[in-house]
C-alpha cells in the first residue's frame, strides 16, 4: 500500500535500518475548525522482513506513535488491516510482509489559528527477519497550511486502499469462555458468509497462547479452542479479526467483538454436505475401478503379482477349478482390504482427525512391522524355513493346490497393503472424492478401487486364453520363486530406511538390528524338523529377542533429526534445492510475484520417489526451473502433517504425490493459512518433458496445464 504513495506526497520520509518509515495525510488543508480527517503512519520494511499487527502474538512489537500536538488536537488509535500468521521458530507471530499503511483519525479543535499546523511523533515499532527481530524508532512529522480540507488525488489510491484493507465491523454474535486451561471461542456466521478455512486473530493480549488453534465447524458458525494465556481470568472482551475464503476462495476478514461468558452452550452437529450427483458418483466409481487396474503397474505390487502369477502358472492345466478359486479368493482379499482401508478412514474423519491413502505409513511402528513381514516373507521364498499354513500364503509348496486356496485371500490382503506407498493416475481423484462423500459413495468407490486391482489376476484365473499365454511349468519355477525374495528384502531396507528418516538413523539402527534376530529365530525355525526342540527353543529366543529389541524403536528415536522433520532443511533434488514447505513460506514467495513449484512427497511414497528420480532431478527440469526463477518448495508428508493434509484435501487429493504450479500472474487468495488454492496441478506420472511443457503452459495462462 505505501509504494502507492509518491514521494512528494510525504513529509521527509526516516529510512532506518530496516523500515522506511513516513507520516501522511489524506487531506492537502486542514478541514474546517471543529472537523475530522484521517493520517497514515506507512511502513514499509526491506525484502525480507516484516513489521507487526496490534497483537504481535508470541514475539516482536506493533507500530506506535507518541504524538506531539497542538493543544486542541487530538489522534485517534491506529487501525490495523487484517494480519497473516508469520511463523518464527516455535512461535507464532501475526504481522505483515509488505508496506502497510496504519491509519488514524485527526480531531480539528473548533478554535483552531490560520497558521500552518505541524503533527509530530515519535514512532517505535519491531522489523524481523527469519533470524533477527530489531527495535526501531523514527521521529515524523506533517506539516498542514489552514484550508478547505480538500484531498490530494495523489493520496486517494493509497488511503483507498487502505481502508479496503481494514477488516469491516460486523455485528456478528461472538463469545468466549475459560475453563480448564484453554480458552474456547464460538463465532455466529450468517449463512450467506459460507466460512471456509478459518482463523480467528485475538486482540487482547495475553488472552491466549497463539501455537494452538484448534477449530470445528457448528451449525451456526466456527469454535475455536486455545490454551489460555497468562491475562487469560483478567480479560473481560476483546476484539479479533475472523479470516476466512468466502464461496469464491477470496479471501475475507471481519472485525468482531468478543464477549466473555461463564460457558459456551455445546457445539451442534452440521448438517451433512449436499450429496454428489449420480453422474458424479458414476466418473468417481469409473475413476476408483481405473485407478486400481493401473495400481498393479506401479512398483510397490510387482513382487506380489510376480507370486501370483507363478501360482497361476503351477495351476494350469488340471488345476483349472483350483485356480479360479484361488483368483475369487484373491480378489475377495484385495476387495476385504480396501473396505477395511474405507471404514478406518471414515472412522477417523468422522472424529475429526484428518488421514488419507497411505496415513499408516506415517508411523514408525507399522513401517518397522511390514518390513519385518518383508523380512520373513523373502526368507520364506528363499527357502530358509516353512510354517504350515505357509506364511502369508506366499511360501506354499509346489504342487499344494490346498494350501493355494487356503492362502489366496491372505494374499489379496498383503497385495493392498504393500500397494498402499503407491498412488495411481485416476485413484488419487477417486479418493479425494471419496473421502468428502456420504459412507455409502465412499464405499462404492473403494469397491471399484478393488475389483479394479484385482481384476487382472482374475482374469487369468478365469479366462482360458489369457491363461494360455502363461508359461509352462517347469523347474525353473522354483528359482523364480526363490529370486523373488530380493525384491522383498530390498522393500524390508526401504522401510527400515523410512523408519530412519522419521526416528533418526539410531532407530534405523534398532530396526536392522530386529530383522537380524528374526532371520535367526526364522533360521531355527526351518532347522527344528530335523533338530528337535533345541532348535525350536532357539527360534523361540530369536522371536523374544526380535520383540524386544523392537519395542525400543522410540526410545532411541530422535524426531527433529529426521528428514521428514518439518524443520529440517529439504534434500536436493539434482540441481533443484527446494525449501521447506509452510503455508506463509508460500505465500511470501507468491506475494513477491515468483514463480512456485510445491511438491507434496513422502519417504514412504514409491510413486513420489520415482518421479523426483526420473524426472525432478534430471538436469533438463533443473535448467528449465532456473531460467524461469522457480522457487520449489518441499512438503514432507513422510509423518503426519494436519497442515498438509488440509492442502492435498483443498485439490481433492488424499494422499500424495500432488504437483502444484503458482505462475507468476498467480494471485493469492483465501485467509492466511488456509490453503492456496487455483494452482496449476501437475499430472501424478511425470518425465521431463512434461514437467517443463506444463510448467511453460501455466506461465502462458493455458488452461491445463
Amino acid at each position: 500500500m505505501l509504494a502507492l504513495v509518491p514521494a512528494s506526497a510525504a513529509a521527509a520520509p526516516v529510512a532506518s535500518a530496516y523500515t522506511t518509515v513516513e507520516l501522511i495525510a489524506e487531506v492537502a488543508s486542514l478541514p474546517a475548525a471543529g472537523g475530522e480527517t484521517t493520517l497514515g503512519l506507512g511502513l514499509r520494511p526491506k525484502p525480507g522482513w516484516h513489521v507487526y499487527w496490534r497483537n504481535p502474538g508470541d514475539a516482536g512489537k506493533e507500530a506506535s506513535v507518541r504524538w506531539e500536538l497542538p493543544p486542541g488536537f487530538a489522534v485517534g488509535e491506529l487501525r490495523f488491516p487484517a494480519p497473516h500468521v508469520i511463523p518464527f521458530g516455535d512461535f507464532v507471530t501475526y504481522g505483515f510482509d509488505g508496506p502497510v499503511l496504519l491509519l488514524a483519525a485527526l480531531e480539528v479543535p473548533a478554535g483552531r489559528s490560520g497558521e500552518p499546523v505541524a503533527i509530530r511523533g515519535r514512532a517505535t515499532w519491531v522489523v524481523c527477519d527469519d533470524a533477527l527481530c530489531v527495535p526501531e524508532q523514527a521521529d515524523v512529522t506533517l506539516t498542514l497550511p489552514v484550508g478547505d480540507g480538500s484531498e490530494r488525488a495523489e493520496h486517494r489510491p493509497a488511503f483507498a486502499e487502505a481502508r479496503q484493507a481494514l477488516p469491516p465491523a460486523m455485528a456478528w454474535p461472538a463469545r468466549f469462555s475459560v475453563s480448564a486451561g484453554e480458552v474456547e471461542f464460538a463465532v455466529e456466521v450468517p449463512p450467506a458468509a459460507e466460512a471456509e478455512a478459518p482463523y480467528l486473530f485475538v486482540a487482547a493480549k495475553g488472552l491466549v497462547r497463539y501455537g494452538r488453534q484448534e477449530r470445528v465447524r457448528d451449525a451456526s458458525g466456527w469454535r475455536f479452542v486455545m490454551d489460555a494465556g497468562a491475562a487469560a481470568d483478567r480479560v473481560a472482551e476483546t476484539a479479533a479479526v475472523l479470516g476466512y475464503a468466502d464461496r469464491g476462495g477470496t479471501s475475507t476478514s471481519v472485525l468482531l467483538d468478543v464477549v466473555r461468558t461463564d460457558a459456551l452452550p455445546p457445539p451442534r452437529p452440521v448438517a451433512p454436505p449436499a450429496k454428489a450427483s449420480a453422474s458424479e458418483v458414476l466418473q468417481a466409481v469409473l475413476f476408483g475401478l481405473l485407478g486400481g487396474l493401473v495400481l498393479n503397474l506401479m512398483p510397490c505390487v510387482f513382487p506380489i503379482l510376480s507370486m501370483k502369477a507363478l501360482a497361476l502358472v503351477r495351476l494350469a492345466g488340471s488345476e483349472r477349478r483350483v485356480a479360479r478359486t484361488s483368483g475369487a479368493l484373491y480378489a475377495l482379499g484385495v476387495v476385504a482390504a480396501f473396505l477395511a482401508i474405507a471404514a478406518l478412514l471414515l472412522g477417523l474423519r468422522a472424529t475429526g482427525q484428518a488421514a488419507g491413502w497411505g496415513f499408516q505409513l506415517q508411523s514408525p511402528w507399522v513401517n518397522l512391522g511390514l518390513g519385518l513381514a518383508m523380512v520373513a516373507i523373502g526368507l520364506n521364498l528363499a527357502g530358509v524355513y516353512e510354517f504350515g499354513a505357509r506364511l502369508m500364503g506366499l511360501g506354499q509348496a509346489a504342487t499344494s493346490g490346498g494350501d493355494e486356496r487356503r492362502t489366496a485371500f491372505a494374499t489379496g490382503l498383503l497385495a493392498v497393503v504393500v500397494a498402499t506407498p503407491c498412488t495411481a493416475p485416476f485413484m488419487a481423484s477417486a479418493l479425494g472424492f471419496a473421502l468428502v462423500q456420504p459412507p455409502s459413495v465412499a464405499v462404492a468407490v473403494f469397491l471399484a478401487l478393488g475389483c479394479g486391482m484385482a481384476l487382472p489376476y482374475v482374469a487369468l484365473a478365469w479366462v482360458p486364453a489369457f491363461a494360455r499365454a502363461l508359461p509352462k511349468p517347469g523347474p525353473w519355477m522354483a528359482t523364480f520363486k526363490q529370486a523373488l525374495a530380493f525384491p522383498m528384502l530390498a522393500t524390508a531396507v526401504w522401510l527400515f530406511w523410512v523408519v530412519g528418516q522419521q526416528l533418526g538413523p539410531t532407530a534405523m539402527a534398532v530396526a536392522a538390528l530386529a530383522a537380524l534376530v528374526l532371520a535367526f529365530a526364522l533360521w531355527a525355525w526351518g532347522r527344528a524338523p530335523a533338530g528337535g526342540w533345541r532348535w525350536r527353543s532357539a527360534a523361540l529366543v530369536g522371536a523374544v529377542a526380535c520383540l524386544a529389541v523392537a519395542t525400543r524403536l522410540e526410545a532411541v528415536g530422535v524426531a527433529p533429526a529426521a528428514a521428514g522433520h518439518p524443520d529440517a532443511p529439504a534434500p536436493r533434488l539434482g540441481k533443484l534445492q527446494p525449501q521447506p514447505f509452510s503455508p506463509a513460506l508460500v505465500r511470501r514467495l507468491v506475494a513477491a510475484g515468483k514463480p512456485v513449484f510445491v511438491y507434496f512427497t513422502a519417504d514412504w511414497c514409491i510413486s513420489c520417489k520415482v518421479n523426483e528420480r526420473v524426472a525432478l532431478a534430471t538436469d533438463a527440469v533443473g535448467d528449465a526451473f532456473a531460467s524461469r526463477g522457480v522457487e520449489v518448495v518441499r512438503a514432507d508428508w513422510t509423518s503426519e502433517d494436519p497442515t498438509i493434509t488440509e492442502w492435498l484435501a483443498a485439490y481433492d487429493r488424499a494422499g500424495v504425490p500432488l504437483y502444484l504450479y503458482f505462475p507468476p500472474s498467480y494471485v493469492a487468495s483465501g485467509p492466511p493459512g488456509s490453503p492456496l488454492r487455483g494452482a496449476a496441478v501437475l499430472p501424478q506420472v511425470l518425465l521431463p518433458a512434461s514437467t517443463i511443457a506444463a510448467v511453460a503452459r501455466a506461465d502462458a495462462g493455458v488452461a491445463g496445464a
